[in-house]
């Protein structure tokens, strides 16, 4: 837990996301195909702009809005494992040709620090498996899965339904959720942006958190991958 993150989360507040006795960032590992939300819809979601695309998409923009909303100012971290982040160019032509190297830069600045904003991003290098993953072929989404296990993830945020209803991850919990669904845990919570998740129990760490606002440079990875609409 650093200041530099914003205020973090108790697993008291929000049980479906977090272990036991847990107070911390929620770390939330980034899939590619919400990597490629990101960067084709983040300006029109920051900027409130309309969303021409289909409403049942529309939804799940609108719930990954509110996250990056919460993330502005409260320690989520979001992570970018090696195979995320090599899907992200391939499965988009245009987000090669326009953002590629803007995901490298977001892979740096999204680095993995769970207490210590030094700490390499997941990204880079092998990450050895610590758990299992059953119900769906051997290929990418098992990959992306054990990569965010391994990274130390609470959280794998995906749009992609077969990973969503049939993969089962055995070892350390990792939830597999859409937007809509993490977006409701934290609303279940209390999450706002100033205040909610946390238990503020006597022992609490954010009991007295003197620092309500995380380092701005957070900020700056994930909004250089954003198109101009």
């Amino acid at each position: 837990m650093t200041a530099d993150g914003g205020i973090g989360f108790c697993h008291d507040a929000v049980p479906a996301l977090l272990p036991p006795g847990y107070h911390g960032p929620l770390v939330v590992a980034l899939d590619s195909n919400v990597l490629i939300d990101l960067q084709q819809h983040g300006a029109e979601l920051i900027n409130a702009a309309d969303l021409e695309v289909p409403e049942d998409y529309k939804g799940e923009l609108l719930a990954l809005g509110a996250i990056v909303d919460i993330w502005m100012l409260r320690d989520i971290r979001f992570i970018v494992t090696p195979r995320s982040r090599t899907d992200a160019k391939r499965l988009s032509e245009r987000f090669l040709a326009t953002r590629g190297p803007a995901v490298d830069a977001l892979a740096q600045s999204l680095a993995f620090q769970c207490g210590d904003w030094s700490v390499p991003a997941p990204s880079e290098g092998s990450l050895p498996a610590l758990g299992s993953v059953t119900g769906i072929p051997d290929g990418a989404d098992r990959d992306l899965l054990l990569e965010a296990q391994a990274a130390g993830a609470h959280v794998f945020l995906t749009r992609d339904e077969q990973v969503i209803t049939a993969a089962s991850v055995e070892g350390p919990v990792l939830r597999i959720l859409r937007p809509t669904g993490l977006a409701d845990e934290l609303v279940l919570g209390g999450v706002q942006l100033f205040a909610g998740g946390q238990c503020l129990a006597e022992d609490c760490p954010y009991a007295a958190f003197s620092i309500p606002a995380p380092d701005l440079g957070k900020w700056s990875g994930l909004l250089s991958i954003f198109e101009e609409s």
